[in-house]
């Protein structure tokens, strides 16, 4: 089953009083660019053929598919490139008239791509009122992710991995809002999540060396 008609038709009548309600995933993927960019997308079938929206779809439940899973075949199948990392969840938005299909419960999670993704964009030019609250949702999800990024584990080893550098750390930052190398090496030599070492990285294509830091497992 891949359709919300499909999926609602596998709910025999008088299992349940309620019907039309599913769960999705919504994936707002940052890409690893030195300014890293969001990823949407152009959907391609009703409704909103054409529409620019994130890349989401329905969580396929009935085949045992986790939301991660979900995830990485959403941006596969709908962003043609692949997850980086892991994902976080940093959100659940339950709004009724958010489909007009049926009561969809959003799962937004979020996780990074490569460069140069097709379809991505900077930040600031997320389109007013796409589909489904897709809007709200990205600008919701990248004020979350800025609060927790070098605070909650899980979110920060999925948005910077193991080893990060300050260039890494203060490029996502900027994307969460208006930051300086000054205060972006405060934020990531008082965090308890990663460990500064002697090891020197270059940044892509150019800049000067920084220390690497490592994820404390």
């Amino acid at each position: 089953m891949r359709s919300m008609t499909e999926s609602n038709l596998a709910v025999p009548p008088d299992d349940h009083p309620v019907h039309g309600t599913w769960l999705s995933v919504d994936v707002v993927a940052l890409t690893d660019d030195p300014e890293p960019k969001i990823v949407l997308i152009e959907r391609a079938g009703a409704p909103h053929k054409g529409e620019i929206t994130l890349p989401g779809g329905l969580l396929a439940a009935w085949e045992g598919e986790t939301v991660e899973q979900c995830a990485q075949r959403i941006v596969r199948d709908k962003a043609g490139t692949e997850l980086t990392g892991g994902i976080a969840v940093v959100d659940v938005v339950s709004d009724p008239g958010r489909d007009e299909r049926g009561h969809t419960v959003s799962i937004v999670v979020v996780a990074r791509v490569p460069a140069e993704v097709r379809g991505a964009v900077p930040v600031t030019q997320i389109p007013e009122a796409m589909p489904f609250g897709h809007t709200a949702i990205a600008r919701s999800a990248i004020l979350r992710l800025g609060e927790r990024l070098l605070v909650d584990p899980d979110t920060t080893r999925a948005m910077l991995g193991d080893e990060t550098t300050l260039a890494q750390v203060r490029a996502l930052l900027s994307v969460c809002g208006p930051t300086t190398a000054g205060a972006a090496r405060k934020r990531l030599d008082r965090s308890l999540l990663y460990r500064r070492t002697e090891e020197l990285r270059k940044p892509a294509p150019t800049g000067r060396p920084g220390h690497v830091y490592r994820f404390l497992v």
